[in-house]
């Protein structure tokens, strides 16, 4: 899940944002919470809105918010220096995840620097660029924020990919013992996702140890790192949102890219006109921000939303259908020409072993069509990120996997055929259900449908699925609830950059740290492992403390060694574990405060400490769960101010059953 802008994001967008804002000035600037909307008017264009959310993202917004009534004090110091003042211009700091906006005129601006790595900062600086007021002060290894301190930007993270040499890539993959996701994020100024896009463009697994690629292999990672750099280079291109696989109404979103990622390329995509555009979407807004029109007839809308559900699964059905006929007729054209198809492929994979790389099988099969080769004339193109060709069969274009024979090509094919048959029935079932509530919809009041409106049910995140937390450092921490979610985690959601985590005790959950990019210190690694603890068998049996472990993703597999068994769901862990001994078993459930919602989470005492003021701590005991709740509920009201303790009211008592171990419990006396 790609939650948080990346510094090529940043380089892509600024242009979006510098048509806007250079030249406007500023009206005014409003507060929600972390996130900050600088209304901006330029002359001859008219107005716009410039949303800044440090640690998160920055783009234009179309969202109209509403006003909060007592602006917070730092935007009342924000409006003090820098309203009617005029942007003079906006700039990314190097490739680092930093914005600067100058603000005032050529020879004395203010700077507003809005730092998106970390928990992220915003901070106005004087003239001198000396730290005037920021979100957060604190002193650090490399640099204080503390007021009127000379403000110093951090050390730059990593080579700069764009001034890249092939040798210096080169000693870099081959002196790393990590994965390549790994190297590269960590060696080169780049995020994760975009490592694994290089992989993919590469052709290359990104699970892969650097260290042991084959010249053939840094070839094709050169390849593909000088792909993903030329795309980057060419701006935003389709910029649009990915969706995750799932049979819901709705899936949603799971990230939002400048431009297409072939390692998408199985997911549905929704592309956009502007790169804000599909960021302002992924985010959206709470109801709490909006601007809500009392016209507006809550039963047209909820008509028009189900209407559009109902078009985009027809929509969906008509593209199976296409592809369907299309997976069954590739695999009859296989068939009918079975020998052609069985040549082609070990042509191919002939060249691969005799050491061809990408770029030179490309070149040979060029020459072979010029001299009128009858292999080389049936291949339209190849695929090396994907590993597949496209044959030319019957004036038909036919997709292959490399690694396949023709025979199990063509039966991939019928497979595939037929899946796409069976999610058309599903989608089929799916509409017939949307129709149904469009139809009791028309015989419901409006008063009703208002009433029923008016206490909204949040829509939860993806990784609530999951038990989680986030980390005091700022990192988004995962772990199963059972064996399916353990499996689906570990599947699905665990990638090259992340950190796989177990307790050693039996009954314990998988437990993930999600890394966008620089690894986790060692505090989020020791949350973690009490996270992994307080959630096994320790919590039940009445444990004080119990160990855990880590290792990189790499090591963990679901295929046992030669003639062993391993159950359905279980993983197997390769090479050396690094162990953190005597974890507490603690646990602190709080609320989480967002804008006019609150999220029940529990997590370690000081990674909860730093998500939520309002939390009590909890132990295990004698209490079963359904009376403790009840309890946890008083405990928490009282520690709410009275303007917040209605948020409790509109929390089902199940949501607070999920963030608790099983077993039973007790409030920690103070």
């Amino acid at each position: 899940m790609k939650n948080t802008m990346s510094n090529i994001d940043i380089r892509l967008i600024l242009p979006e944002i510098k048509s806007a804002a250079d030249g406007s000035y500023i009206k005014n600037i409003y507060q929600y919470g972390d996130i900050f909307v600088l209304k901006l008017y330029k002359p001859a264009s008219g107005t716009f809105q410039l949303l800044l959310q440090p640690g998160v993202r920055v783009h234009l917004t179309e969202f109209r918010r509403s006003s909060p009534k007592v602006p917070p004090k730092f935007c009342m110091a924000l409006r003090k220096y820098l309203r009617d003042k005029r942007v003079v211009a906006i700039r990314q700091h190097d490739l680092d995840r930093i914005i600067i906006i100058e603000i005032g005129e050529e020879d004395s601006q203010y700077k507003l620097v809005v730092e998106l790595f970390g928990n992220g900062n915003l901070l106005l600086l004087d003239p001198e660029d000396k730290i005037f007021i920021a979100m957060q002060y604190k002193r650090m290894r490399d640099r204080d924020v503390i007021p009127r301190s000379q403000y110093i930007f951090p050390p730059q993270r990593g080579v700069d990919v764009f001034s890249l040499s092939k040798e210096q890539l080169k000693n870099i993959i081959m002196e790393s013992k990590a994965n390549i996701v790994r190297t590269l994020a960590s060696n080169l100024n780049l995020d994760a996702l975009s490592c694994q896009e290089i992989c993919a463009l590469a052709g290359i697994p990104n699970t892969n140890k650097a260290n042991e690629l084959t010249e053939n292999e840094l070839k094709d990672l050169t390849m593909g790192l000088e792909q993903f750099i030329e795309k980057v280079n060419q701006g935003t291109n389709r910029p649009n949102l990915v969706f995750e696989d799932t049979e819901e109404e709705e899936p949603g979103p799971i990230a939002f890219l400048p431009f297409p990622f072939v390692m998408y390329s199985d997911l549905q995509i929704r592309e956009f006109q502007t790169f804000s555009n599909a960021i302002d979407e992924f985010f959206g807004v709470t109801e709490a921000e909006k601007e809500v029109s009392s016209r507006q007839d809550a039963v047209s809308r909820e008509r028009e939303r189900l209407q559009r559900i109902v078009d985009k699964q027809q929509e969906s059905i008509v593209r199976l259908g296409e592809k369907a006929e299309r997976l069954q007729r590739a695999g009859e054209l296989i068939y009918m020409h079975f020998q052609v198809v069985q040549d082609v492929l070990d042509t191919i994979r002939q060249a691969r072993t005799n050491g061809l790389s990408w770029s030179d099988i490309l070149k040979k099969i060029k020459e072979g069509k010029e001299k009128g080769n009858k292999t080389a004339l049936l291949i339209e193109r190849i695929m090396p990120s994907q590993g597949q060709i496209v044959i030319r069969l019957d004036d038909v274009d036919v997709v292959l996997d490399i690694r396949l024979s023709a025979q199990v090509n063509a039966s991939r094919a019928y497979q595939e055929a037929k899946r796409a048959r069976s999610k058309m029935m599903g989608a089929q079932k799916q509409i017939e259900k949307t129709k149904e509530k469009l139809e009791k919809l028309e015989s419901v009041a409006i008063e009703a449908i208002q009433e029923r409106r008016a206490v909204r049910i949040r829509k939860k995140r993806w990784y609530e699925k999951f038990r989680w937390f986030i980390s005091s450092e700022g990192f988004l921490v995962l772990g199963g609830r059972d064996a399916k979610t353990n499996e689906l985690l570990a599947k699905k959601h665990l990638e090259p950059n992340d950190v796989f985590l177990h307790a050693s005790l039996h009954g314990a959950p998988y437990v993930i740290i999600k890394v966008p990019n620089e690894p986790p210190g060692e505090q989020t690694l020791f949350e973690a492992a009490q996270f992994a603890v307080t959630f096994s068998r320790a919590w039940q049996d009445g444990l004080s403390n119990g160990d855990a472990y880590w290792v990189n993703p790499e090591q963990v597999s679901f295929t046992p060694p030669s003639g062993e068994y391993l159950p359905s769901g279980a993983v197997m862990i390769y090479g050396s574990k690094n162990y953190i001994k005597k974890v507490p078993v603690e646990l602190a459930v709080g609320l989480m405060i967002e804008g006019d919602e609150a999220v029940p989470v529990s997590g370690p005492p000081s990674a909860i400490g730093v998500l939520s003021q309002y939390y009590v701590l909890v132990e295990p005991g004698e209490v079963k769960k359904g009376q403790f709740v009840r309890e946890l509920i008083l405990h928490l009201k009282q520690a709410l101010p009275e303007d917040l303790q209605h948020h409790l009211a509109s929390i089902p008592q199940d949501d607070f059953m999920r963030v608790l171990p099983t077993g039973g419990c007790k409030i920690v006396s103070n």
